[in-house]
């Protein structure tokens, strides 16, 4: 994380959105050793051309192999791991 004055800040303005935008690092800005402003990558993710929509889920999940007589082995399997974790506790109680 870098840390610049105001004024810098306002002199490289351009710079410093380009390396959040292309580098993912975060700018602080300050004021009389001060943080007043951070600046951050948002956590939007661009979208990836070509890759998987949504509504090829449904021609996803019907190629894959089907669990036959497996599944309620599977499904006792599951059962026993989740009866095998202790119940989760609220520290805040």
């Amino acid at each position: 994380m870098e840390r610049l004055t105001v004024a810098e800040g306002i002199r490289d303005i351009e710079t410093i959105f380009e390396r959040v935008a292309n580098e993912g690092v975060t700018v602080e800005l300050e004021r009389d050793n001060r943080v007043i402003v951070r600046i951050t990558p948002s956590n939007t993710a661009p979208r990836i051309e070509g890759g998987p929509m949504a509504s090829d889920l449904n021609e996803l999940f019907a190629s894959l192999p089907s669990l036959g007589d497996d599944a309620e082995s599977f499904a006792d399997d599951v059962e026993q791991g989740r009866r095998s974790f202790k119940p989760e506790v609220d520290p805040w109680r």
